[in-house]
């Protein structure tokens, strides 16, 4: 019973983490790594400098797609 409840939480995040990274290329990102864990995230998006509104942009997805609020997430630019 264990074996599974592990295996559903991380069949879980992986979803979640595929239907971030999806919403957020659909934004115009052209590269994007979500990690969820448990009820942290860090989100890698390939670009120079996000502005605040496309820091909100990924904070509202991720808290959509994963429950995440935004003091959970790490959001990293990555050139």
């Amino acid at each position: 019973a264990a074996a599974y409840s592990d295996i559903t939480k991380l069949a879980k995040a992986m979803e979640d983490e595929t239907n971030i990274e999806t919403l957020i290329v659909a934004k115009g990102f052209e590269k994007c790594v979500a990690v969820v864990n448990g009820d942290t995230a860090s989100v890698i998006v390939s670009c120079d400098t996000l502005t605040p509104g496309e820091t909100a942009q990924i904070s509202e997805i991720v808290y959509e797609a994963a429950g995440i609020v935004p003091a959970n997430l790490k959001i990293i630019e990555k050139n």
